[in-house]
């Protein structure tokens, strides 16, 4: 039966009926490949790794978030962070539970595996009011300016087979076909089920950074994927729709093996550059003000680049305004820039957040 956008897609299990062989690939897979490898070692080479790794994953949140219309910014959330729930903006409380998501993810991918389970929690924090449901009614993507049906995703009913066979050959250890090319095949299905109601499409790009890391192609969920999908937003539907219109597998691997060499290439990059001025402003501390000197204190402007001295007190465990006193003197020495929002001082690590916005 050919493909009708309005009615139910009859979606075929996994593996794809069409015949998928890592050598159809040939370069473009090695590339990849290479470059995760690079980028495992370069975040397994920091001495904190968390400690750099907390504002990728707000970029990476932010990116992901911005595929599904949800509008901020990187600064603004590394701000928004910083006060209470019921005074933050509603994008900048979606991206936050994003990032709480993949730490969530992350944490428990080795306990559950890719599983309902794992699926359902991190669908449970992104989207609380869903409880980490599967949807049981019929929904539908469709254009959001013209109101025309794109593609209507299998029954309800089907979800639990599906999402059963999803798990199946996500967790298989065959070796049949490379961890990448079965990492994009999986994000392809997961996306066709479309098992919530909402929140599907960054729950499928979560699921996609965690298989890598359970794959053992990367050590922390820092592959920046989402700014490339944001990039190329368009030939990323298109693509997954040829996939479900006509079969096109290859194209749309192909598509997705060249996100995870070009994002991995810079966020490789970006560790290396955030590592170097990590040390830099180390060193600068050291030898312009000693006396406040720690290495404490320095991490905490990387692990929160936008921070207030209330912030910055609970994670040195210090008073208020011995803290105040630091920024203010990092303010002078041109580490920090400063900016007072409402009732709140904030003090930002310009240089930092110049390598995450670009």
């Amino acid at each position: 039966m050919s493909f009708d956008p309005t009615y139910p897609h009859h979606l075929a299990p996994l593996p794809p009926q069409v015949l998928v062989s890592n050598m159809d690939f040939g370069d473009l897979l090695l590339k990849a490949r290479v470059e995760l490898a690079e980028l495992k070692g370069a975040s397994g080479q920091i001495p904190n790794p968390l400690l750099l790794i907390a504002p990728i994953v707000i970029r990476e949140s932010v990116a992901s978030s911005n595929i599904e219309n949800i509008n901020t910014t990187l600064a603004d959330v590394l701000q928004w962070q910083l006060f209470p729930e019921s005074e933050q903006r509603q994008p900048d409380k979606e991206v936050l539970r994003y990032r709480e998501a993949v730490n969530w993810g992350f944490n428990n991918c080795g306990k559950y595996s890719l599983s309902s389970r794992l699926i359902t929690g991190i669908q449970s924090r992104l989207m609380p009011d869903g409880n980490g449901q599967y949807r049981r009614e019929q929904n539908q993507i469709a254009n959001l300016a013209s109101r025309e049906s794109l593609y209507t995703p299998p029954i309800a009913s089907d979800i639990p087979a599906l999402i059963g066979n999803w798990e199946n050959y996500v967790n298989a250890t065959d070796g049949t076909v490379d961890p990448l090319i079965r990492t994009a095949i999986a994000h392809y299905q997961f996306e066709a089920i479309h098992p919530f109601r909402d929140g599907n499409g960054r729950t499928g790009r979560i699921l996609m950074v965690l298989q890598l890391i359970q794959s053992g192609l990367l050590q922390f969920p820092v592959l920046y994927v989402s700014g490339y999908i944001n990039q190329n937003r368009s030939e990323y539907y298109r693509r997954l729709l040829a996939v479900t219109t006509d079969g096109k597998w290859h194209e749309f691997i192909a598509y997705m093996l060249t996100g995870f060499y070009e994002k991995a290439k810079e966020t490789r990059e970006d560790l290396t550059k955030i590592t170097r001025l990590l040390v830099e402003v180390k060193e600068q501390v050291k030898s312009e003000n000693k006396k406040i000197y720690s290495a404490d204190l320095v991490e905490a402007l990387f692990t929160y680049p936008v921070i207030t001295p209330t912030k910055l007190a609970s994670q040195l465990n210090k008073h208020y305004t011995t803290t105040s006193k630091y920024l203010v003197q990092l303010k002078e020495m041109g580490i920090l820039r400063e900016a007072v929002v409402g009732k709140y001082h904030l003090f930002a690590n310009h240089k930092l957040l110049k390598i995450l916005s670009k």
